[in-house]
């Protein structure tokens, strides 16, 4: 049976936020790494968005009740799809212990809204780097700007999508299990936040055998993202910010203002107003098709027998609609039914950017013992 994004059984929740303890010498690489592709992808099925009128007027379809008898921006597959070709160019930043790695690498993909260092944010990462503790457990981690986002390849926002950028997750996989980036691993665990959790999802589904386990944050498998999007009232990228989105065409979109940002990624007051402020400060743009086209993917992953955790904050807003006990607990076991243990864990006093809220390092102790535990 084929699932559909459009969730989880219950850990013991993890309030207090320790300090991340910062590796006494980090050693890190920045790349920027050809990947050769193929994907199956959707088309859009309307004209460009031009203006911010454009943008309202898409907003206000989206979100119109009957949305899915009358809304048609995106062509449904058919059997005349093609698999498509192409090389894109991808900027990510490999980290490794200076000393006594446990041969794991994490491949971390950030969602919409953001760039890589969502994992590495340089405002407090005592608080907040992700990398850092990993690095502090003697994992090496990748992390990478996908498509479009930071300093890797643009390409069309009418273009980019679930498919071919889980497809760049797999090649990513390749590059680090054939050692391009430091000794070939023993393992490898995918780490996915909103949109790169479907992205690592996908990846499940297609090549379960190249995964050792998964970390998959801010996704549920019930989620309705419509109303979301009514919330950050979207605007066009590259008319907000002309300076930092003049290169990307109106497929991309940003959040009406700081406010918005809150609502959506946040919860009052389980944040920092100044970690807040840079994240709008470091916005990178989230791509129309690309959200879009997580209703049409498949992450049923029946296949794949490596442990699964899904994590989601208390009061995500995108994945569970602004609460998520007694909604993580859906469907998880139909999607991954071989996985040798599967399990959803709440994060209290949170919202959907996990890292970012007050008690991320907490959140952080947890999918580090959820590894540990499945000898990762």
């Amino acid at each position: 049976m084929e699932y559909i994004l459009t969730s989880f059984l219950l850990f013991t929740a993890v309030v207090r936020s320790n300090p991340v303890p910062a590796p006494s010498s980090r050693s890190c690489t920045d790349y920027t790494v050809p990947v050769n592709i193929t994907s199956l992808n959707l088309k859009w099925g309307i004209g460009p968005l031009e203006t911010n009128e454009d943008m309202a007027a898409f907003n206000a379809e989206w979100g119109r009740r009957d949305s899915a008898s009358v809304f048609h921006p995106v062509l449904a597959p058919s059997s005349n799809n093609t698999p498509e070709t192409a090389v894109y160019t991808i900027s990510g930043t490999y980290c490794e212990p200076t000393s006594g790695g446990n041969g794991t690498v994490l491949l971390a993909s950030h969602g919409g809204g953001y760039g890589r260092n969502y994992w590495d944010p340089d405002i407090h990462p005592e608080n907040y780097s992700f990398v850092d503790y990993a690095l502090a457990e003697g994992y090496s981690i990748f992390y990478y700007d996908r498509l479009s986002m930071g300093q890797s390849e643009i390409i069309s926002g009418y273009v980019a999508q679930m498919s071919n950028q889980a497809a760049v997750v797999t090649e990513l996989i390749k590059l680090i299990r054939a050692g391009t980036f430091s000794s070939p691993p023993s393992k490898v665990v995918l780490v996915g936040h909103s949109l790169g959790s479907v992205m690592s999802n996908v990846v499940l589904h297609t090549d379960p055998e190249l995964v050792d386990g998964a970390l998959l944050t801010g996704i549920a498998y019930e989620a309705n993202g419509a109303i979301s999007n009514q919330v950050k009232q979207n605007r066009l990228a590259n008319l907000y910010e002309p300076e930092k989105f003049g290169k990307l065409d109106g497929g991309y979109t940003v959040w009406v203002d700081i406010y918005s940002n809150i609502e959506n990624f946040f919860k009052v007051p389980f944040f920092d107003p100044e970690v807040a402020q840079w994240a709008q400060d470091h916005q990178e743009a989230s791509g129309l098709l690309e959200t879009l086209s997580v209703g049409y993917v498949n992450v049923s992953s029946p296949a794949f027998t490596g442990p699964v955790m899904i994590m989601s904050g208390e009061y995500d807003f995108i994945a569970c609609g602004g609460y998520c006990p007694g909604f993580l607990d859906l469907e998880i076991h139909d999607v991954f039914p071989a996985s040798k243990n599967v399990v959803a864990y709440v994060q209290p006093n949170s919202g959907h950017s996990i890292n970012l809220a007050l008690n991320a390092t907490g959140a952080f102790e947890v999918m580090g013992n959820f590894l540990k535990e499945n000898g990762l």
